[in-house]
């Protein structure tokens, strides 16, 4: 432990653990210890006085001490104040550097690893058709996930424990290629409203998805109160009660983004779903 400054100081000092980081912690924490090697001159004129007189000056200096250690805390607490302030700030900076969401603006787009997507700031839909050749099936893949931005800080990252998927299906298994395109358009088919616009709309359940530090990002507007969308439990019963020999017959062109919808050019590839 280090000596109080001079070198005639009758005591030690341990300051090491004062630190300071702004807008979370601060930590003032000292510890003294007596050096019997200086102490004597400092001790000498003390052991003259009487008991009664050393206990009055030791009772004093302890006042003192409470009344200074009171400032410190009247200190401390103006620091929490500026502190949670610089708090705000930094988490301010945070909203204003949110980077913007990836997405494909609606249009279908194939990856490296031949998985298919279709996204906006909001949705994102993505699948994949793989040929099990050990088995002679054609594996469907696909899920629908909202599409929010990134948290400032991984350590919160879907903190409030909110699913991300609105509907997923691993692994369903089709004897033929047009089967499973067939089975990708219906399901596509069923949430093409979901990717009308760049920027739906967001589910209120999903504000703090949705929301970066107790407020929401830039760009996004919530859905109205009365307008909600059907639960992904409905959703489920509903594809439940689908049977795929209950579906039109597989379209001669790659599933289309929506049956309803006007179609837009050409189809891009064999399969990939249109509207």
């Amino acid at each position: 432990m280090p000596e109080k400054d001079s070198e005639d100081s009758f005591y030690y000092l341990n300051a090491y653990q004062d630190d300071i980081t702004p807008g979370q912690k601060m930590t003032i924490l000292h510890n003294i210890s007596f050096n019997d090697w200086r102490a004597g001159p400092h001790i000498a004129p003390l052991v003259t006085l009487t008991r009664e007189e050393v206990t009055q000056r030791k009772e004093a200096s302890i006042t003192l001490e409470k009344e200074l250690y009171a400032q410190l805390k009247k200190l401390a607490a103006a620091w929490d104040e500026q502190a949670a302030q610089t708090m705000l700030l930094e988490r301010a900076l945070e909203y204003l550097q949110t980077p913007e969401v990836e997405h494909t603006s609606n249009e279908w787009k194939q990856d490296k690893n031949g998985i298919w997507e279709i996204s906006n700031r909001t949705y994102k839909m993505r699948y994949k058709i793989f040929y099990e050749k050990a088995a002679d099936v054609y594996l469907v893949s696909w899920g629908i996930i909202y599409n929010a931005p990134k948290q400032p800080n991984s350590n919160y990252k879907n903190y409030w424990g909110d699913s991300i998927y609105v509907a997923r299906q691993d692994k369903k298994k089709y004897p033929s290629m047009e089967a499973a395109q067939h089975y990708i358009q219906g399901r596509f088919d069923l949430y093409c409203h979901l990717f009308r616009e760049i920027s739906p709309s967001v589910p209120n359940e999903c504000r703090r998805m949705f929301s970066i530090n107790g407020h929401l990002a830039p760009g996004y507007t919530l859905a109205p109160p009365d307008k909600s969308e059907p639960s992904k439990q409905t959703v489920d019963d509903l594809l439940a009660c689908l049977d795929d020999v209950d579906m039109a017959e597989p379209p001669v062109k790659p599933p289309e983004k929506c049956r309803k919808e006007q179609r837009k050019t050409e189809a891009q590839k064999k399969h990939i779903p249109t509207r």
